[in-house]
This record gives C-alpha cells, sequence and structure tokens, in this order.
C-alpha cells in the first residue's frame, strides 16, 4: 500500500551559488504515530545558508 501525500511549501537552492527560492514538496500523509502541529512562523537561519554555500569547509 502506498501512503497518500500532500503538497507543502519548502525554500531550496538549485546551486551553492543560487539564492533560495519557495518552492513546492510532495509530504507522505501524517498517521497515527505522527504528531501535527501548526506552524505559524518559520526562518531560515544563517547556518542553514552556510549549508546551501557549502561554506562549512572553509
Amino acid at each position: 500500500m502506498h501512503p497518500t501525500t500532500y503538497k507543502a511549501k519548502a525554500y531550496s537552492a538549485a546551486s551553492e551559488k543560487s539564492p533560495l527560492a519557495s518552492t513546492i514538496i510532495p509530504r507522505r500523509d501524517p498517521t497515527e504515530r505522527d504528531v501535527q502541529i501548526e506552524i505559524l512562523f518559520c526562518g531560515i537561519c544563517h547556518s542553514d545558508l552556510h549549508s546551501v554555500r557549502n561554506e562549512w569547509s572553509e
């Protein structure tokens, strides 16, 4: 049996030189073993930008 999915908003970068951009990704529906929470606000941490730009090895 395949789980059903829904669309979720996410941010990603196509490469280490690209800016973060809004995108839609598939997520599996929650099951009885999951906990659902409502997210009202979200931000990008500066360490996320270092990861995207592959700057941790410098």
